[in-house]
């Protein structure tokens, strides 16, 4: 168990430590070669998604879905003064940036800070404001020819914070949504990869959820799957939020009850979780779920999906928490649940 918790510890801050804004960013290629590691092939597709296959022996097929994307902005203008202006990707409470330190992927990588006046210079009525987005920039501390000899105008730009411990089990960084979801079907490959399966299991690391939904897009068009698990994060515990709102921490990964997925899918994976003793929370959703689900689920004629979530607190902002039981309770939930699926698929066939 020691053994397994390291590893997901150190798999999780490379996946959160790694960039993913759009296009940009190491964050594929670091999910490529955990994969690798573990005997896993994966590549990247046009799109951005990271796509491995382990292959079963029968027809059948299951999507792991879960977004590598994260929040983060793109250089929308950049002044005489070598000031860098930006526009959001994703949507992070503009209120949180001030100050914020922030890393810059252009030609060359450059750190930096989101700045703004010094409060001494602020009028009453700028004092009683929220700043927009449009009037903070970077500074990223260079002459401005360097700022616009290294950096162009659409170049993403990520927070910088650190991975960190707090309390036993949770751990603190940017991007865990949904990097904590990565993680958690990279340990599910891991364990699928040992033993046969009759379904051939597509794991796909979607592009663009933050914003377009196109890797889920695509690759629930273009796979020959039949059924989709999507692995995202859920609310943790705020002190406003009612209790329907949040799912705390450590007491197991969520169970999406809703309209996009399917009773029996529902209800198999709490019946899979009380078998194997793993806490669970069920999470309603009436409408559309804010995940890839949204795109997989009505994609083609139809591919029946369930979501799975992992409790985060501090969503879209550089100080996101999740608990590493969770990721591991989640991952051992889906990896049994494949396995009961594909008992369920071949009954109904016969």
């Amino acid at each position: 168990m020691k053994h397994a918790v390291e590893y997901l510890d150190r798999l999780l801050k490379q996946l959160s430590t790694a960039n993913g804004v759009g296009y940009g960013g190491n964050a594929a290629q670091v999910v490529i070669e955990a994969l690798k590691v573990e005997g896993i092939d994966a590549s990247v597709g046009h799109d951005g998604s990271v796509h491995a296959c382990l292959e079963g022996k029968g027809k059948k097929g299951l999507m792991l879905a879960c977004h590598l994307d994260e929040i983060g902005y793109i250089v929308s203008r950049i002044d005489d003064a070598g000031r860098i202006f930006i526009s959001e990707i994703g949507g992070a409470d503009v209120r949180i940036l001030p100050g914020q330190e922030v890393t810059v992927l252009g030609r060359k990588e450059h750190r930096g800070y989101i700045a703004f006046k010094p409060p001494h210079l602020l009028s009453s009525e700028e004092r009683a404001r929220v700043v927009p987005l449009e009037e903070l920039f970077i500074d990223v501390g260079c002459k401005p020819n360097v700022v616009k000899q290294d950096i162009r105008i659409g170049d993403y730009v990520t927070f910088s914070s650190k991975y960190k411990k707090i309390g036993n089990n949770l751990r603190t960084a940017k991007s865990l949504d949904n990097r904590a979801s990565v993680a958690c079907g990279i340990l599910i490959m891991k364990e699928m990869a040992k033993v046969e399966h009759s379904f051939s299991v597509h794991f796909v690391a979607t592009s663009q959820e933050e914003y377009t939904g196109l890797g889920a897009r695509i690759h629930a068009f273009k796979l020959p799957v039949d059924y989709a698990v999507i692995i995202d994060v859920s609310h943790g515990e705020h002190p406003d939020l009612k209790e329907h709102e949040y799912f705390p921490l450590d007491a197991g990964p969520t169970i999406v009850r809703g309209a996009t997925v399917p009773g029996r899918l529902f209800d198999l994976l709490v019946e899979t979780a009380q078998s194997l003793e793993i806490p669970y929370q069920v999470q309603p959703i009436v409408g559309r779920t804010g995940t890839d689900a949204d795109d997989i689920a009505f994609s083609r004629q139809g591919i029946p999906s369930c979501v799975v979530g992992i409790p985060l607190r501090y969503m879209h902002t550089p100080v996101e928490v999740v608990s590493l039981k969770d990721i591991e309770r989640a991952a051992r939930l889906i990896t049994r649940f494949a396995g009961r699926l594909e008992d369920h698929a071949l009954r109904d066939t016969k």
